[in-house]
């Protein structure tokens, strides 16, 4: 299963983000930033990467089922994955 372009794009961007925002918790750490602002930002990357994350899934969940009806898998197996994929992200 793949991404489609505009998500895979969109998922980068935000990986991308999250780079800098680490970048910069760790420098403000080394800096003995404020701890609220250091939070602040741990908060943002967080954030960040669940959306990351819900992007791939939901991105996983339409074309792990469009694959399986095209193959004509069984859809009950595509359900499963979806359900184990859901379960590791905890979302």
């Amino acid at each position: 299963m793949q991404v489609s372009e505009d998500k895979k794009k969109e998922v980068l961007h935000r990986l991308s983000r999250m780079e800098g925002q680490v970048r910069a918790v760790r420098r403000m750490i080394e800096e003995g930033e404020d701890c609220e602002k250091i939070a602040t930002q741990l908060s943002a990357v967080h954030s960040a990467l669940e959306g990351a994350t819900k992007l791939v899934v939901a991105g996983f969940f339409r074309e792990c089922m469009l694959e399986s009806l095209e193959k004509g898998e069984n859809q009950e197996e595509a359900i499963n994955r979806f359900v184990s994929l859901l379960l590791k992200t905890r979302m």
